[in-house]
């Protein structure tokens, strides 16, 4: 039987962040948000390098984009670039078209294999290389001279390469035109190579500058999928992705300012079409997390995404990292600080929600906030220091601040006018904010009644790369799940630690220490690894994979012994040494950036295993999300918060046997193999907002039981309801949903699941509350607002359980072994 959850131990503050991230504003209103935020003296805080605001364009069905001057860069999702003077000219003369703006995007195998058990896989199938399949990366780029990349003979593994911030190449002038490198539609220019191109490149038959990857992050991101460790150079190779012989398809949308949602969609169009004109499967991976966005599965990103795969789409899947967004960390008597918090209001009290700032001269803050359907709640804000900035914005309203300097912000509440992406549906207010501002904390003001669910992004001076960022105050774990990872309909990746150390190219050995009452352990869930449910308790993230310091390809323009600030140089390396690089070619990082290629490689090596079995491509994307989950492992390291972990820890060779065993019986299950997970640790008194529950049977030997019915499962909940009875979803796989009954708040819901009348793991108690502060009695509603309680004030302790943080710039966690005790 696995461990439980620890119970408490105290917060870090984070110093540096273990892997990039995509911060990101989906779906926000572009009309107002430009109009209300311009002004004659100052340079827009949302336009581009060129001055221009990119904005995505919701077309009505048969609309063509075309003859507007948008792109289509996914079913139903244009694209394009405005001045901003020009945004209302175009929204004024194009009522029928809903627009929204798009700040900046920033970017978020040796021992892996033992823990995917890809090997295992690979010696059942006499196959899992992922050949024939494409797996396409948007990311950062690619070091195409890289060895991973290249064949044993040195030629490119690359099939076709889009890439943006370049002027169009002419090779493929049809394609470029089609995706809108050639200027015919104001994106930006890109350029078309196919694998024949790049092949001139390096070899000096072309005098084009081969594509490179400045930032190193898509570089190590496609070899853990796709690497195959370097053949050209002979010998073994030791950092292998998972499908190592999978063609490559590599579009990189222009990261000098951050990547647009636009260019997104239109890069994964071009993978998919690519995928499609080669007649072969297609995985694209994500390694993207945002954190402002309604995380509904409304965005326009995550529409547009969704559209490109489905039920009607078999060999196609989108794989995208759950976010690194999941880590709490408290600072002397205050916290626990997050992205992410929630709160009921009430009639008749105000709620103020404190935001920490640190003291900007140009920053940039974004905050989402999503309601439920019916809510009717005003918002306002106020600065650090009481200035209030912008009074209570009722909902259908809007309002803007100018202050001093750049200094300006705006609130925009459910404005359902066809010129924004909110709707009945949606049902947000977006609040941003840019500028100078001192140290303190700007306060959310919420009046009416309803549920507030709200995420804070800060850019610039209060970036969290630079330091805390913009924190709430009263932060929560669970809802941390990233954009667009948050679509019911993608697979959304969480972080195991895969390994507790290594042995680096120049220094001694490293290795992680106990820190903060934690003694860690290979395959523990990691920290950072954001967590689900959605805003109405979609379960998230489907499945976890190693991500907690992966060795994988290096690109040469991200050496730290050559780059500063690279995405390898870690400043807590002994000696200021670059203790993240293994090998010449090699370095370590972590991330869910780099959890979601393990699965990415995994969902080619089943699409490979498909088409050979059935002569064609059968798998869809949800029934390859089913096999995986069908197929996952319980980590062998602490899960202390299982809405970070999924319904288990990536396992191939179980994934495979879900594939091919759906017909046969393997005798019962074993209470001790199995286990059951819930998507929330807190439960609400409303039966449309359920706790879903997810149940992995498993045999003595640990392997799915295949062939059981599922009519020995029972379902026991005392003091709530059965939403939905435990029903089979794949062999070995069932869930069911429970919720606290109207009018329980304050009390107890206590789950047991049992095979043949035997408990599978001990009952599961959840506290009943509106929202997580009530679940506890952490915050009390009073007729003149909202306070906290003093236990709330006073103590570091999230109400979800233990939060942790890491440093890895000097603060005793790494340690230096001797080589001799290394081994």
């Amino acid at each position: 039987m696995r461990a439980r959850p620890l119970l408490a131990f105290s917060a870090a503050l984070p110093l540096i962040l273990l892997s990039a991230t995509f911060a990101r504003a989906d779906g926000a209103p572009a009309r107002s948000l430009v109009r209300l935020l311009h002004s004659p003296t100052k340079v827009h805080p949302l336009a581009d390098d060129s001055g221009r605001v990119a904005l995505s364009v919701m077309l009505p069905p048969g609309k063509d984009a075309r003859s507007l001057g948008v792109l289509e860069v996914a079913p139903g999702v244009g694209a394009i670039r405005l001045a901003p003077e020009e945004v209302d000219t175009f929204a004024a003369a194009h009522p029928d078209l809903a627009l929204t703006i798009s700040p900046p995007l920033l970017p978020l195998l040796d021992v892996s294999g033992t823990w995917t058990r890809v090997g295992v896989f690979r010696a059942a199938t006499s196959m899992g290389t992922g050949k024939n399949v494409v797996v396409g990366i948007i990311d950062t780029g690619l070091d195409v001279a890289h060895p991973d990349f290249r064949t044993a003979t040195g030629k490119t593994r690359v099939a076709w390469m889009l890439q943006w911030g370049r002027k169009p190449a002419g090779l493929h002038p049809q394609i470029e035109e089609r995706f809108g490198c050639d200027g015919s539609t104001p994106q930006g220019l890109c350029a078309v190579f196919s694998g024949a191109d790049l092949d001139a490149m390096m070899s000096g038959q072309s005098k084009l500058d081969l594509p490179r990857d400045i930032e190193g992050h898509g570089t190590h991101v496609t070899s853990i999928a796709a690497g195959n460790g370097g053949l050209m150079n002979g010998g073994t190779p030791k950092y292998v992705g998972i499908a190592p012989e999978a063609t490559l398809v590599i579009a990189s949308p222009p990261s000098t300012g951050g990547f647009k949602e636009t260019d997104v969609l239109n890069a994964a169009r071009f993978i998919f079409e690519v995928g499609e004109e080669l007649g072969l499967p297609t995985v694209v991976n994500l390694s993207v997390g945002a954190d402002f966005g309604p995380h509904d599965g409304t965005s326009p990103l995550e529409k547009g995404l969704a559209a490109l795969i489905g039920d009607d789409k078999p060999g196609r899947a989108i794989v995208t990292a759950a976010g690194n967004s999941g880590a709490l960390y408290g600072h002397g008597d205050r916290g626990p600080f997050g992205i992410h918090t929630e709160v009921r209001v009430t009639e008749g009290a105000e709620v103020r929600v404190p935001i920490a700032t640190p003291k900007s001269e140009d920053g940039k803050g974004y905050v989402w906030i999503t309601f439920r359907p019916g809510d009717e709640v005003s918002v306002g804000l106020d600065a650090p220091g009481g200035e209030s900035w912008i009074r209570l914005v009722e909902p259908g309203d809007e309002l803007g601040y100018q202050g001093e300097g750049k200094t300006s912000a705006a609130v925009i509440n459910r404005l359902v006018n066809g010129n924004t992406s909110m709707s009945a549906d949606t049902n947000s207010a977006v609040v941003a904010f840019f500028g100078a501002w001192d140290e303190g904390a700007f306060t959310i003001r919420l009046s009416g009644h309803g549920d507030a669910q709200l995420w804070v992004t800060g850019q610039r001076d209060v970036a969290p790369s630079g330091g805390a960022g913009l924190a709430f105050e009263k932060a929560v774990r669970q809802g941390t799940i990233s954009i667009p990872a948050s679509h019911p309909n993608l697979l959304a990746v969480g972080c195991t630690l895969n390994r507790i150390g290594w042995d680096p190219l120049t220094t001694e050995p490293i290795q992680l220490v106990p820190a903060n009452g934690i003694d860690w352990q290979p395959d523990d869930v990691c920290y950072f690894s954001a967590a689900g449910p959605t805003p109405f308790g979609v379960a998230k993230p489907e499945i976890s994979a190693p991500g907690g310091f992966i060795a994988a390809a290096m690109s040469r323009d991200a050496d730290p012994r050559t780059v500063v600030n690279s995405l390898f140089d870690g400043s807590g390396c002994p000696k200021g040494e670059p203790c993240y690089v293994v090998d010449e070619t090699h370095a370590v990082t972590a991330g869910t950036s780099m959890s979601a290629p393990h699965v990415a490689g995994a969902v080619a090596l089943l699409f490979e295993l498909d088409r050979q079995r059935n002569g064609q491509s059968t798998l869809t994307q949800a029934r390859v999300t089913e096999l995986l989950q069908a197929g996952a492992r319980w980590p062998k390291g602490t899960v202390r918060h299982e809405t970070q972990l999924g319904v288990g820890a990536l396992d191939l060779e179980g994934a495979r046997r879900a594939f091919e065993e759906e017909q046969a019986s393997s005798g019962p299950p074993s209470v001790e193999k199995s286990w059951w997970v819930l998507s929330s640790a807190y439960a609400r008194p409303d039966e449309t907002w359920p706790v879903w529950g997810t149940v992995e049977l498993r045999r003595e030997d640990g392997e799915i039981a295949s062939g059981i019915a599922g009519t020995e499962l029972e379902l026991s909940v005392t003091g709530g309801v059965i939403v939905q009875p435990i029903t089979k979803v794949r062999h070995g796989l069932f869930r069911f949903a429970v919720a606290g009954e109207r009018g329980s708040a304050g009390s107890k819901l206590i789950v047991d699941v049992r095979y043949a009348g035997r408990s599978i793991e001990s009952p599961r108690e959840l506290a009943i509350g509106e929202d997580v502060w009530r679940s506890n009695g952490t915050l009390d509603a009073t007729s003149g607002g909202c306070a906290w309680s003093e236990e709330a004030r006073t103590s570091s302790k999230s109400p979800l359980g233990p939060s942790i943080g890491v440093a890895l710039a000097g603060i005793g966690l790494w340690r230096r072994r001797s080589r001799k005790a290394a081994g």
